[in-house]
């Protein structure tokens, strides 16, 4: 689970900090930033399964694009932060498991745009570190305020010194240093590191670093492309919703196969179409199995009407909310999940529905239960530009219900020793209390935090969207 942020010389970021709970929606106009949010998230996530290249190419853009470009040139370096809740068991891929002692984590990644021969340049991991954070200074803990079973079951604080750091060698070169955890420790040299060191992690020999690993290979970015939806999933597709939802066919059949019983021959797919009948009415009846000739998984949904109709003629919005909903029922479920409009082809009438239902999908340590088998943390992160959604995630006081809500938006700020102004994405978060007050000349007192006024103001635009 991703609980902070931060951000530095990537894109449209600038210094930026976020804090972040299992369940948080961004709200913003277009060309805020939002998607710039996700990209980070998707960066660092890419780090942890694949060299520096293989990221980079798979990002939006050149690679040198993902650097920061002011007034006065690109930025050089790209210095990111996250600090996370890894789950407290972890196995690696050869069923290996072990039991962490401590599960609050802070990783730090500095890449550097780099000559390395005149006219070659190369992105490298100039500085990399993984660090744990202390009970006393656990700033997420203090403000989720989860319950006791939580505490007890994924909150581990048994560690003092750092699992990986950069340090300096007398001959004025660097190294990665790996320390000591169960295994005897080891170093890399750190001067043209192409990889991170995180990527190099396979298997639970270190196993803090491993898990940390785990989390971070688990976050996602859902981009559902509805052409992939449609399309029948062949025999040998993965048991996992894919982020482009290519495979949902075939997830459907499995899910119906691990969950199928005399008296419900669907399983879990009965309560999946229960779910997108309310969203979607006229859905009566879910299915999917192999078709024998082509051996390939496909969907078909039932309606009122006892029409059915496959995934081939079924729209856009109702695939989504289909491969939405599917994620929320599958046990297997864990990790982050980024996605995107959330709203897209639903009715304004049932959003506030389906943003509990996707709230529903992410681990509340607040309401967190006793349980023999605890499930994998879930959490979810959206964005959106529509005021049916900051509705749907405020009470009637504006304030956030289970979850946080950010403003994403761009602010001017200037730099009197380079004589310039520079453009960079904010992200502030929605709390009208009462420190919500004004300065004589109308600033607000304290502008790092969303005003009453400022969510009044895109709540009334609500009934331009119908």
């Amino acid at each position: 689970m991703l609980t902070r942020l931060e951000i530095d010389g990537f894109k449209t970021f600038e210094d930026m900090v976020v804090e972040l709970h299992p369940f948080t929606a961004v709200l913003g106009a277009n060309a805020a930033g939002k998607s710039n949010l996700f990209d980070a998230i998707r960066l660092l996530s890419l780090l942890a399964t694949r060299d520096v290249a293989e990221a980079t190419k798979e990002m939006r853009g050149e690679p040198l694009e993902l650097f920061r470009l002011t007034g006065a040139g690109r930025c050089k370096q790209i210095r990111m932060a996250a600090e996370v809740l890894v789950d407290p068991t972890v196995r690696d891929p050869w069923g290996s498991e072990v039991r962490l002692t401590h599960t609050r984590m802070r990783y730090e990644i500095t890449l550097e745009w780099r000559e390395v021969r005149p006219g070659i340049a190369r992105i490298q991991v100039a500085h990399e570190a993984v660090l744990p954070i202390l009970s006393k200074d656990d700033r997420w803990v203090r403000a989720i305020q989860p319950s006791r079973h939580f505490r007890k079951t994924h909150l581990k604080y048994l560690r003092t010194k750092p699992w990986l750091t950069t340090d300096e060698v007398p001959e004025g070169s660097k190294i990665f240093n790996i320390h000591q955890d169960g295994k005897q420790g080891r170093n890399r040299p750190a001067s043209a590191a192409e990889a991170t060191v995180l990527y190099s992690i396979t298997s639970a020999e270190f196993p803090h670093l491993f898990a940390l690993r785990e989390e971070m290979r688990h976050w996602r970015l859902l981009q559902l492309d509805p052409a992939l939806l449609r399309r029948p999933a062949p025999v040998t597709a993965a048991g996992v919703l894919d982020a482009d939802g290519a495979n949902l066919a075939a997830v459907l059949a499995e899910l119906k196969a691990a969950t199928a019983t005399p008296e419900r021959p669907s399983g879990v797919l009965a309560e999946i179409a229960a779910d997108l009948n309310r969203l979607i009415p006229g859905v009566v009846r879910l299915d999917a199995a192999l078709h024998d000739a082509s051996r390939e998984y496909r969907i078909e949904l039932t309606m009122r009407d006892g029409l059915a109709f496959t995934s081939r003629v079924v729209s856009d919005g109702t695939l989504r909310v289909l491969a939405l909903l599917t994620l929320l029922h599958d046990p297997r479920h864990r990790g982050l999940i980024c996605f995107e409009e959330p709203e897209n082809g639903v009715h304004p009438g049932r959003i506030q529905q389906l943003v509990h239902q996707l709230r529903d999908m992410a681990t509340s340590p607040r309401d967190f239960e006793d349980l023999d088998a605890p499930m994998p943390l879930s959490q979810l992160l959206l964005n959106s530009h529509s005021p049916v959604v900051l509705s749907a995630l405020l009470d009637a006081e504006h304030r956030p219900v289970d979850g946080t809500v950010l403003f994403a938006d761009t602010a001017i700020i200037g730099d009197p020793q380079r004589s310039e102004q520079r453009r960079r994405t904010r992200l502030r978060p929605v709390d009208p209390g009462p420190q919500r007050t004004l300065l004589e000349d109308g600033r607000d007192r304290n502008p790092g935090l969303v005003s009453d006024l400022e969510v009044r103001k895109v709540l009334d635009t609500v009934l331009t969207e119908g």
